[in-house]
């Protein structure tokens, strides 16, 4: 079967489950499409641990496993904007209501058909696309570190080895870094538009091609000639 899901980066899921049987499924269509595995939590408690180290982009957890608490937990505010899909042999109407209070979730029965399950898996990944990073590390010049959230970058501007991140709040942090190595920790709406610049597409005020021109932020920016193709899948809907 051809890979059913392919991503710019692997997809990391955290497995809540106990069942011998759908973990060794679970895992082969996982390993066979493009997923990042990261672990198996068999209790909660042990997924509790886990998920203090790292944050999967997708949870998928047995209802199973109910009598030890996975409803609590999965509704904790930390893990409620992480997509969710809850597995069952059965489910209740008491179960189907408790599984309405996560607002990221689908339901699949078990035993685990391997279309549906990765049809489940891409319908969530649709509808809430992953963010590979939510921020980006910076010091101040007080030496504190500060999060910036990516939606308050407008764009990045390198120079040397040195890029400098200007914020909404008309702000510029300096990081010690290329603008290559930058930009693997923002997502897919900061594209490249010359040899120095990375911009936030959200920001985009104005184009002209004619020009090789945009205007971000009332900012005025050429656009490289060898970089106008990254445009192109944005022109139709902003103009």
């Amino acid at each position: 079967m051809e890979k059913l899901i392919r991503n710019r980066q692997p997809i990391k899921v955290l497995v809540i489950d106990d069942d011998p049987s759908s973990l060794e499924i679970i895992k082969a269509l996982l390993n066979q499409n493009d997923f990042e595995l990261l672990t198996i939590a068999p209790a909660i408690v042990k997924a509790d641990l886990l998920l203090e180290s790292f944050q999967p982009n997708i949870i998928i957890a047995a209802l199973e496993l109910n009598n030890t608490g996975v409803f609590d937990f999965i509704s904790m505010s930390q893990y409620l904007d992480t997509p969710i899909v809850f597995m069952s042999h059965c489910i209740d109407d008491k179960m189907f209501d408790r599984c309405l209070e996560h607002i990221r979730c689908l339901l699949l029965s078990k035993p685990i058909n391997q279309y549906t399950f990765l049809s489940t898996i891409k319908l969530l990944l649709l509808a809430y696309p992953t963010i590979q990073n939510k921020f980006v590390e910076v010091i101040d010049k007080n030496q504190q570190v500060l999060k910036i959230h990516l939606a308050d970058i407008v764009y990045v501007e390198a120079e040397g080895n040195y890029t400098f991140i200007h914020t909404i709040h008309n702000k510029v942090y300096a990081r010690k870094k290329t603008l290559k190595h930058l930009k693997e920790e923002l997502d897919e709406k900061f594209i490249q538009i010359n040899k120095s610049h990375l911009i936030n597409i959200d920001f985009i005020q104005r184009l002209e091609l004619g020009k090789r021109l945009l205007v971000l932020n009332n900012k005025e920016i050429k656009i490289g000639r060898s970089f106008r193709s990254d445009l192109d899948t944005f022109i139709c809907p902003l103009s």
